[in-house]
């Protein structure tokens, strides 16, 4: 049975900040409608996450430092040092009780997104426009009550938007 978080790991490039994302872990016959599936130590997995590779805020399906963070809670061999991608993560309730739907419904608003906003890019703001700006939205359109994500959205570190919202549009 699918269970879906929000996640965080240490940034690439900024040790006190962080980079958010949901992960879904995946049941054995799971499979995603267009996200491929990364495995680790028999455990299926994939990363859903706004990133911004050229200052636009866009969907990346299983970003390889978001990957490589899941790797390393999955397979201690491969724990870095202080410094690298270590992965925190909070499990969300699925809002209609059914974590496949939940997980698949988060995988359709990101391709939703991917198509709205290649027109028409949203440019990434270190404050409000962000990663975890990106969450929040895609979790509060999918009937994550505001209570539950606040709580969810707090991770060490610091973190920027994981309270604000981007315009719901974008996912629809």
């Amino acid at each position: 049975m699918a269970k879906v978080y929000w996640a965080s790991r240490d940034l690439s490039s900024f040790i006190f900040g962080n980079h958010q994302f949901i992960l879904v872990l995946l049941g054995k016959e799971e499979n995603m409608i267009k996200v491929s599936t990364k495995e680790e130590k028999g455990t299926r997995f994939v990363t859903i996450a706004g990133h911004q590779p050229n200052g636009d805020l866009v969907y990346v399906p299983n970003e390889p430092s978001d990957v490589e963070s899941v790797r390393e809670t999955l397979n201690s061999k491969l724990k870095g040092n202080f410094y690298d991608y270590d992965l925190e993560k909070h499990y969300i309730t699925p809002p209609n009780g059914n974590s496949w739907d939940f997980a698949l419904s988060l995988e359709i608003l990101a391709e939703k997104y991917a198509v709205n906003t290649k027109i028409s890019p949203v440019k990434y703001s270190l404050t409000d426009r962000n990663c975890s700006t990106w969450v929040n939205t895609m979790l509060k359109i999918s009937g994550v009550s505001k209570s539950d994500r606040l709580t969810a959205g707090e991770f060490n570190g610091i973190d920027w938007g994981e309270e604000d919202l981007l315009d719901e549009s974008l996912f629809k």
